[in-house]
């Protein structure tokens, strides 16, 4: 069992013995990192989650790799242009663990994923990665899965609200997320390794995910909190 710091705390937050995810990362630089944590990431009290529309600004998959990344961690990728993946690929160091974001609720368009099969069609990554929206069909799964080739699966990314308004992480993720394990775990069986996060703020939801089927667990919006990870990195490491 492994714990992932989610992108973008990874970038910042790195603990012994967690496996933090850089990113996430597009072809080109887009917006500006802390204008858009200023002006669109608020906490919503009546969700007790974090809601945010950020749409993954960041300095460029290049500058990425070269400031943030190093060995160990996971590098998050996402598709603005309908062929970025194929373009993403040629650049990004072969051997290294990815994790493909395809479900950023805050873009303007969905792509389709086919382009996404470049990077399963190779054995060198430890970790090739979809992170996927708590509202994944199971025809969406079942393309992934059978036709692209992907088999680490991480639920779940933050819930769209629609109308402009962005994403919503947190708890409202965990009966999402716990709905996606089991519907893999009934239909691909433990061929599939899952990443299960969302409102993961102390070890009982990690266990309730554990115990639900996930392989793997992924720290997000503890992270805000210090204390609580602290705490929780605690409990992880004394189980």
């Amino acid at each position: 069992m492994k714990f992932f710091i989610a992108a973008p705390f990874g970038n910042y937050i790195k603990p012994t013995g967690c496996i933090p995810v850089t990113g996430t990362y597009t072809l080109h630089a887009r917006g500006n990192v802390l204008w858009s944590i200023l002006t669109t990431l608020r906490y919503d009290f009546k969700s007790r989650g974090w809601r945010n529309k950020l749409g993954l600004p960041n300095p460029g998959v290049k500058n990425g790799l070269h400031r943030h990344f190093h060995g160990g961690e996971v590098l998050s990728i996402a598709e603005i242009q309908k062929g970025d993946f194929k373009k993403l690929v040629e650049i990004i160091p072969e051997g290294t663990d990815i994790e493909l974001n395809l479900s950023c609720p805050n873009l303007a368009k969905r792509l389709p994923w086919d382009s996404a099969r470049v990077f399963t069609q190779t054995s060198t990554r430890k970790w090739c990665i979809a992170k996927l929206s708590p509202l994944t069909t199971p025809e969406q799964l079942e393309f992934l899965i059978d036709d692209l080739g992907f088999t680490q699966l991480h639920f779940s990314n933050t819930l769209p609200l629609g109308g402009g308004r962005g994403g919503l992480s947190g708890r409202v993720l965990r009966p999402y997320t716990m709905d996606l394990i089991r519907l893999v775990r009934e239909n691909w069986g433990s061929d599939i390794e899952i990443i299960a996060g969302g409102g993961v703020n102390d070890f009982g939801a990690v266990y309730e995910y554990l115990n639900e089927g996930a392989n793997h667990v992924s720290l997000g919006s503890v992270c805000f909190n210090p204390f609580k990870l602290r705490k929780l990195l605690k409990d992880i490491r004394d189980e």
